[in-house]
């Protein structure tokens, strides 16, 4: 008898290891898969701008860096300034601060696309906050008020054209970059339980378009919760977020799809070491705890000899 659906992933002809730059844009979803990458020693770069749901919102700060865009629409919340296009965490004390802070990150982030191996975009969600008077999709409403905005459900062909543009404008700055789209489990319930899968349609829809127009790659994370976990116990106590134990699941079908088994085997080293160093002796200080940390020191400079690149 069986009690889920199987889904099998095929390998992807993208190949990763532990030598290439990885950027992650896009919802709180690509903070998990992220951290799972810096767990296993990955070089990993997520959210500059901070976490990201809407295409629109990834498309600007992704299109603002790539053409070297000085523009930054600027909110003001007393002493506080904020980037329409960012989230909280991007923030000055003045004007001029954020300006130079934002165009820092975009030209950071520019020079990450022109280098690095992977782009790993996770959309979250195809309702959005259009602001009424810059007339465009924000990152953040910085708790302003709502009358400021009028939220609207994105339409497939609305963002279908801007974004294969913008993958084109990337692949002429870096040949050898592979964009990996993905569409985030995490159930946006504010909305309503109707609103979010008619959001969430769109939102594969439209990964599937530009799939079909370009060379980039669509990696499956959605349905593997909704369609093969497809249970509660799978999720956190919030019925929304996926539990540790889904996302674990979710990275291992990921790395399989996208990491050779030499690959997968130095992860599982890297996870070794860093898992004695944050283990906690008993007795710290006595002779068997400075021999063991002796023993993972010496380890780690070996695998480091071997493996400069590691994030360890």
């Amino acid at each position: 008898m069986k009690f889920k659906l199987d889904f099998n992933i095929d390998e992807s002809e993208v190949k990763f290891d532990h030598s290439d730059e990885i950027i992650l844009i896009g919802s709180c979803f690509s903070t998990e898969i992220a951290n799972k990458l810096i767990l296993n020693g990955f070089n990993a770069e997520v959210n500059p701008f901070g976490t990201l749901f809407h295409p629109s919102a990834i498309l600007n700060v992704l299109k603002s860096s790539v053409s070297n865009d000085s523009n930054v629409f600027i909110k003001q919340s007393d002493d506080v300034f904020h980037s329409w296009d960012s989230a909280g965490g991007v923030y000055g004390m003045s004007e001029v601060e954020l300006r130079e802070r934002v165009k820092e990150i975009r030209k950071s982030l520019k020079k990450s696309i022109e280098s690095a191996k992977v782009l790993i975009i996770t959309f979250g969600t195809a309702w959005g906050y259009q602001h009424n008077q810059l007339k465009c999709i924000v990152g953040n409403c910085h708790k302003e008020n709502q009358n400021q905005f009028t939220k609207v459900l994105s339409t497939v062909s609305e963002l279908e054209n801007d974004w294969v543009l913008l993958f084109n404008e990337m692949k002429s700055l870096n040949p050898e970059l592979n964009v990996i789209f993905t569409v985030s489990p995490v159930r946006h319930k504010k909305d309503g339980l109707i609103e979010n899968n008619r959001s969430k349609a769109r939102l594969i829809e439209l990964v599937h378009r530009i799939v079909d127009k370009t060379t980039a790659t669509y990696f499956p994370s959605y349905e593997i919760l909704i369609d093969e976990l497809r249970d509660y116990r799978f999720y956190s106590e919030d019925l929304v977020h996926p539990s540790q134990a889904a996302v674990d699941y979710v990275w291992s079908q990921f790395e399989n799809s996208f990491c050779s088994h030499e690959t997968k085997m130095l992860s599982q080293e890297v996870q070794r070491i860093k898992r004695s160093e944050s283990h906690k002796t008993l007795y710290p200080n006595s002779k068997a705890d400075k021999s063991m940390k002796e023993m993972v020191s010496k380890k780690k400079e070996q695998i480091l000899l071997k493996y400069p690149f590691l994030n360890i």
